[in-house]
């Protein structure tokens, strides 16, 4: 696909006029609409600008050969609070996270059951300024080989 083309492409995706395009670009006004038209092909310092305005490569830009822009690596380097939660589970354990993971998916499927069923007076999510109604039952600790259904039923 010529320059031109993608240029084209790339500003209607971008809802981008040449004026706009010039702007963001910082490249003439004069020097898009030639090219827009096929009549000149930009430098490299123009090239580069057009490029980081409409956020594509360079490559892909000037390389008649690439079709479609190559989508850009995701960045899978954990955030900060990506960091906590795995310092977290580290010191709780495999195990305990596990457990707790499953304990949270089915206290939440039961309360979403009940409330979808009628069968719940109370809110699901309580605020915590405000005391409970009635105490809560404690959690029964569960060995490691126990199902998750054992524990529901408990």
């Amino acid at each position: 696909m010529e320059l031109k083309h993608k240029l084209q492409m790339l500003m209607k995706a971008r809802n981008l006029n040449g004026q706009k395009l010039a702007r963001l670009s910082r490249v003439s006004d004069s020097e898009i609409s030639r090219i827009l038209q096929g009549k000149s092909r930009p430098g490299l310092d123009n090239a580069l600008r057009l490029a980081r305005a409409v956020e594509v490569s360079l490559d892909f830009l000037a390389d008649d050969r690439i079709e479609v822009e190559p989508t850009a690596a995701v960045d899978d380097a954990p955030t900060a609070e990506d960091r906590k939660l795995l310092a977290l589970c580290k010191r709780i354990g495999s195990e305990e996270v596990q457990r707790v993971l499953e304990i949270v998916r089915i206290l939440g499927y039961e309360a979403a059951m009940a409330r979808l069923l009628g069968m719940s007076s109370r809110p699901v999510i309580e605020r915590l300024d405000e005391p409970a109604v009635e105490p809560r039952p404690a959690i029964p600790p569960v060995a490691p080989s126990q199902s998750a259904r054992t524990v529901a039923s408990a």
